[in-house]
């Protein structure tokens, strides 16, 4: 479910980030030339190859595609990443150049929420009703278990007609539903049964902002339970899915049908929304994408916005009193561990080459 929000996202290193970012993204592309690390002449190899694909016609890029027994569905732009990356992997492996080694997630928790709405009511005070998470391996792409549940609302417990014909949601549902809190503490069980966060490293997954920084944060905060460490930082699939394509962000049927996909089920359903939202990660995934953290919460102190404390899956559950709420509150900083320090991705391999020699 998408919506505005008055919450700050701090978006790491990006395009469209601060000159401090792209000033460290500069040194270390400068680093890297200085020690050689594109020196070697497959670089200039893959340029040559990268410039002859731009050139190519969709009709060709469909036809090599396939050649190859790669997947030629999708618009023109994605058919030209996908082969590039081909390209990429197979000129490097054969030339034994060795690539850094990156610290990505082993899984990803795909979370799209739906929440209590009224029609044309901005101000409306939206509740989590339903909470799905789909798990996806990154390694072997492929999905391997799901979590689902409806969540009883407590501050407008009656769905309005315009949410029931929106998410598909019947009132039955939610009113034999548990309230959050205990949601969200199976849910953590449920983490806890595949050691995620403890032997697996994961990365929540969503489609845009609105899921963590604004329904789940809501959610704590009205049922008075500290926000979980966890959900302090995430992939935007949307911001993801734009950078490594280079188009511009757009929302998730758009980006099924760019990749040859149609959505399947019911829209506004949590679960298949959650279920397309991880298609779109896997094919990434297997395109040669990188998902890694790119958005994260922020607390400013100036604004004094973000109340809220980092709490783990063991943390002890339950409401805290509103002095201690507030007390744990203040310190909140949910950080975007290594993303500053990350180097901004460069589709063309020539670009390298032109900085070297110059």
């Amino acid at each position: 479910m998408s919506s505005g929000s008055k919450v700050s996202v701090d978006e790491g290193v990006d395009p469209e980030g601060s000159s401090s970012s792209l000033t460290s993204v500069k040194v270390h592309r400068l680093k890297g030339i200085k020690d050689g690390q594109y020196s070697n002449p497959v670089f200039k190899k893959l340029s040559v190859i990268n410039g002859e694909i731009n050139r190519m016609p969709r009709e060709e890029l469909i036809s090599k595609l396939g050649e190859l027994k790669l997947d030629s569905r999708g618009v023109t732009d994605v058919l030209k990443k996908r082969l590039k990356t081909y390209y990429r992997e197979k000129k490097l492996t054969k030339a034994h150049v060795p690539t850094p080694k990156k610290s990505l997630p082993e899984f990803l928790m795909v979370i799209d929420f739906e929440a209590t709405c009224e029609e044309n009511n901005d101000n409306y005070d939206h509740e989590i009703i339903e909470f799905p998470v789909i798990l996806v391996c990154v390694e072997s792409k492929q999905v391997v278990d799901e979590f689902h549940s409806y969540c009883k609302p407590r501050i407008n417990p009656q769905l309005s007609e315009f949410c029931v014909q929106l998410t598909g949601i019947t009132q039955d549902k939610v009113d034999s539903a548990e309230e959050f809190p205990k949601v969200l503490r199976r849910m953590e069980d449920w983490m806890k049964s595949h050691e995620l966060g403890a032997k697996n490293k994961f990365a929540v997954l969503t489609d845009g902002p609105w899921d963590m920084s604004r329904f789940m944060y809501h959610q704590c905060r009205q049922n008075k339970i500290t926000y979980p460490r966890w959900g302090g930082k995430w992939i935007n699939l949307r911001k993801a899915y734009s950078n490594f394509y280079q188009c511009r962000r757009t929302k998730l049927n758009d980006m099924l049908e760019n990749l040859g996909m149609t959505f399947e089920g019911h829209l506004h359903s949590g679960l298949d929304d959650s279920r397309n939202i991880a298609r779109i990660a896997i094919r990434l995934a297997e395109d040669g994408c990188e998902l890694k953290v790119n958005e994260y919460l922020h607390y400013d102190r100036n604004e004094n916005a973000f109340k809220s404390k980092h709490i783990t899956p063991d943390s002890p559950k339950g409401s805290t009193s509103e002095e201690e709420l507030n007390q744990s509150m203040d310190g909140l900083h949910l950080t975007n561990d290594g993303a500053a320090n990350e180097t901004e991705e460069v589709d063309d391999l020539l670009e390298y080459y032109r900085i070297q020699r110059s």
